[in-house]
């Protein structure tokens, strides 16, 4: 039986209002316990109920309701019953003590604890689903420990913005700091740095429960932290700490204060593993509970570590293990690649929470590793540093002391944090990743100890990394992250994804900022601001820069308004992923395509590899090395096709539909058709039927009055359709547009009068999923609507050429998208439209196949357009059709079989380019 929620939440609305010893009855009955069962515990009559104490309610394997006494301690019973054993005995599944104004409750199951006030029940109700039979769905994620984590710092969190001013950007960034701070305190006990519980344990210890004092605590503790010598009179608790520093702890800001809940949830955090945290991905999980417009989207916000790959390894890191390879054995190229991975620069100028960051430093650490140990097996019969050194860890390099028995040398990191740069808008999102880095840090200094039994103190932190905080768009990027012609640089990241109708007023001045100079940039998604500013700074240098970007800015208009700019720079694709879902975006992205785009100068750093294609085939990626990438994302030149107002190849011009601008005064359903016909016989003749995209692929019926040649006599003589014109007049006379206002002159017809003999009717949009877009044919007693684009007096040969998948593949490439349908544009896919050469006969041969097309459809004449073009519903009779219209068409174009649709796209764009080329010598002859 489905659980009715809305029903539960305005039930415990009333429930919470009269509180008392009917609560829990009423909340047992809300959450569809069986009525006998409620009434024996009401009663006190049988065996159900195995609580003790007066008024509390226990049910084995599902719940122990504990009331408490006004004036005693919520969270001391909450503890008591915890530690009693009764909870385990009984198997219960839930506990929920209250005295009325607080509620502590815990979850067995998931390992969950959840404190509020008593009034807020209703909105906390979902806790409690699983009693009605509704469990929660615990997504399994790369990391569950992340998820708690996140959970419990945003409640945390979200105690201390309650209690707390934040109302100037100074409170806000006190804060961010403060939970960065709390964070590595958490982390630290559990990982080695600090002692086992230290933190949590001197917290708790001096600490009243109430967390009237935590404040005073933390901010004396932080002082300590930042200390190299303590003076004398610092209390024990306190000294036992060790120094960290590092910039963590550096200022002196004021800390939150705190009530006994914020203290009892940082207890609960305390009792985490923080050594199973993830760093790569933990920080864009706590940034999205921090913000509470993000919440709901925990282990889904984060890009994977797989994505990040995508970037790095074709970016950098393939190449690296590459030359490592061709250096094993040679003690003197493995040490100039260790000259080269202590240099380098790894740049995200989208940092967020350092995600890629983190990744590129713990990759680049464990291919020191590697080389290291290659190091080792080349058997150097001299040291890489001659004399030795006073310190261990003053220097990296290697060191003449004590190894294990299987290495002759001890190595140390020369990676430092300070290599890896970034820019990041959000101050929380800023400050966690500087947390992430020295957290990485420590992850892989622990690794490394794994491999050659030793590694760096994990204290004091060094400097971390260098991430600017600040708006990308308007800071110069050479500044933040220097570059000149021979450094190795590597700029990557994930910027984010924002169409023109989804940007603030700041964003869309940000990219005035960055496009100054550009056409038609507004039309741009925002990630191409940082595709521009990337290949202006990788411009003249060996740097190289790669990003993941929605698809859009390698389909439709998006094509042309971009990358002719870029490759005018002399800077070229050197490799690309091919369309793929992006699976784990956070809530609001959902239906998201994405690309992966590398870029590199056209000169030297190009000569180091092949340009390189990535391609989702048969359940897995593939790579294809080719010579050149277009802007496409496809093996061929650097050719962008553009809008142009006539057809590339002679062929019958595309027009749109009709527009009414009749505020829908001309438009008409059946029932109205048939009223206006029943009171007005005459009006029969001036209705026909209308047809937009809705109608033509779902079967929709619509009707409109098409006055065209109607005389004011005409009109006249049809009161009912004389009313109906006289409001479009009103209508248009209203309208702001001054093109609208003079289309009342003629308030009976359309603003289009499009209404040839014979037309192919093509929809402007249609559906990724479809494996051709339907279009139809249809005669001058059928209108078009503006939400077609309609061919007039066109021939069966051309409805059969536009219902290939030669044409669809056309679309997928130039067409562009609205969300994930494809945008058909009579301007950049029609008119843009290679046709393949045909003699007469030939186009009898594809007229004919055409006519099959149309006969298959007629066999399924029930069948909407939209069912009969479903791939999973589509008629066999109709794909056969398709099919073998499919072959001929491609052998118009050439005789060999295309292989798949990326090579007719590639075959197209080249058949465009020499099209054009013709064209333009045409033009010059």
């Amino acid at each position: 039986m489905a659980v009715n929620q809305g029903k539960i939440m305005e039930g415990l609305e009333t429930a919470v209002s009269g509180a008392g010893d009917e609560f829990i009855y009423r909340f047992l009955e809300l959450y569809d316990f069986p009525r006998a069962t409620v009434t024996q515990l009401r009663k006190g009559t049988g065996n159900r109920n195995v609580a003790d104490e007066p008024g509390a309610v226990a049910l084995r394997n599902k719940l122990y309701f504990l009331p408490v006494p006004a004036g005693q301690s919520v969270s001391a019973a909450f503890d008591a019953l915890l530690a009693s054993g009764r909870i385990e005995r009984h198997s219960m599944r839930f506990v929920f003590v209250t005295d009325f104004d607080t509620v502590m409750a815990f979850d067995r199951a998931m390992d969950d604890r959840v404190e509020f006030g008593f009034q807020e029940i209703p909105r906390q109700y979902s806790f409690f689903l699983p009693l009605a039979g509704q469990e929660r769905v615990q997504m399994h994620t790369e990391a569950v420990a992340d998820v708690k984590a996140a959970d419990r710092m945003g409640r945390f969190c979200d105690l201390l913005r309650d209690r707390n001013p934040l109302d100037t950007p100074e409170d806000i960034h006190g804060l961010n700091v403060f939970l960065t701070r709390i964070l590595f305190c958490l982390f630290a006990e559990d990982t080695g740095i600090f002692e086992k519980h230290q933190f949590t344990e001197a917290f708790l210890s001096h600490t009243a429960e109430d967390g009237s004092n935590a404040h005073l605590f933390l901010r004396e503790l932080f002082q300590v932290l930042n200390e190299p010598e303590r003076p004398g009179d610092r209390p024990a608790h306190l000294a036992a700490f060790p120094y960290v520093n590092g910039g963590l702890f550096e200022q002196d800001l004021p800390v939150p204060k705190m009530a006994g809940r914020a203290r009892r949830l940082l207890r609960d955090a305390g009792k985490l593993d923080w050594s199973e945290i993830n760093p790569d991905i933990f920080g864009s999980m706590f940034q999205s509970v921090i913000d509470p417009e993000q919440r709901g989207s925990l282990g889904q916000h984060y890009t994977s570590p797989s994505n990040i790959m995508k970037v790095l390894r074709p970016l950098f890191l393939d190449g690296l293990h590459e030359d490592l390879k061709k250096a094993e054995g040679s003690p003197k190229k493995l040490n100039r690649l260790l000259e080269r991975l202590h240099s380098l620069k790894v740049f995200d100028p989208a940092a967020g929470s350092g995600n890629f960051l983190i990744t590129a430093y713990k990759e680049l650490r464990r291919l020191e590793m590697a080389v290291f140990k290659a190091l080792d097996r080349a058997d150097t019969p001299e040291p890489l540093i001659p004399e030795p050194q006073d310190e261990m860890f003053d220097k990296p390099g290697q060191q003449p002391l004590m190894a294990p028995a299987s290495q002759r040398n001890i190595y140390m990191s020369g990676i430092r944090l300070e290599q890896f740069y970034g820019i990041e808008i959000d101050d929380f999102a800023h400050e966690i990743a500087l947390l992430s880095l020295w957290l990485a840090e420590h992850q892989m200094n622990l690794e490394f100890r794994e491999e050659f039994g030793y590694a760096e103190p994990a204290l004091p932190l060094k400097s971390s990394g260098s991430i600017a905080l600040g708006d990308s768009l308007h800071l110069n990027w050479k500044k933040v992250c220097p570059v000149d012609s021979g450094a190795e640089v590597y700029v990557c990241g994930n910027p984010p994804f924002l169409g023109a109708n989804g940007r603030s007023d700041e964003q869309n001045a940000s990219m005035e900022l960055v496009f100054s100079g550009f056409r038609k940039y507004r039309y741009l998604d925002f990630v191409a601001s940082w595709f521009w500013k990337g290949a202006q700074y990788i411009r003249g240098t060996e740097a190289q820069c790669a990003f993941v970007s929605t698809n859009s800015i390698c389909q439709g208009e998006q094509v042309a308004m971009l990358w002719p700019y870029i490759l005018d720079l002399g800077v070229k694709i050197r490799f690309a992923y091919q369309t793929f879902a992006w699976k784990n975006s956070a809530r609001g992205n959902a239906g998201v395509h994405v690309i992966v785009v590398g870029l590199t100068d056209g000169g030297a750093s190009l000569a180091r590899g092949d340009r390189t294609i990535y391609k989702f085939t048969e359940g897995e990626w593939r790579y294809q090395r080719v010579k050149n990438i277009s802007p496409y994302l496809l093996e061929g030149t650097d050719t962008v096709v553009k809008s142009r107002s006539n057809p590339l190849v002679a062929s019958s011009p595309m027009v749109y539909g009709n527009k009414p601008v009749d505020g829908g005064h001309l438009m008409l359903t059946t029932q109205e058709k048939d009223e206006l016909i029943a009171a007005e016989p005459q009006a029969a003749k001036w209705i026909k039927r209308l047809l937009g995209a809705d109608e033509f692929l779902k079967g929709k019926d619509r009707w409109c009055l098409w006055l065209v040649g109607a005389t004011e006599q005409d009109i006249d003589a049809m009161p009912l359709v004389r009313g109906r014109v006289e409001k479009v007049r009103e209508k248009r006379l209203q309208s702001r547009d001054a093109g609208a206002r003079q289309l009342a002159e003629n308030p009976h017809e359309f603003r289009d009068t499009n209404n040839p003999k014979q037309y192919i009717l093509v929809p402007r949009h249609t559906s990724e999923r479809r494996e051709y877009a339907p279009v139809g044919f249809f005669g001058s007693d059928v209108i078009a609507a503006d939400s077609v684009q309609i061919i007039p007096d066109s021939t069966t040969y051309d409805f059969a050429i536009l219902s290939t998948q030669m044409h669809m593949d056309w679309l997928r490439l130039v067409g562009g998208r609205l969300k994930s349908d494809y945008r058909y544009s009579g301007k950049l896919v029609y008119n843009t439209f290679p046709w393949p050469p045909a003699t007469d006969r030939q186009r009898s041969e594809i007229e004919a196949l055409g006519e099959e097309v149309l006969l298959a459809r007629e066999e399924t004449f029930e069948w909407t357009m939209a069912e009969m073009y479903d791939p999973d519903k589509m008629p066999d009779a109709l794909r056969k059709a398709h099919r073998e219209l499919d072959e001929a068409v491609e052998r118009l174009y050439r005789a060999k079989p295309f292989r798949d649709q990326a090579e007719r796209q590639e075959y197209l764009l080249a058949r465009y380019e020499q099209l054009i080329q013709q064209e333009q010598g045409a033009a010059n002859a």
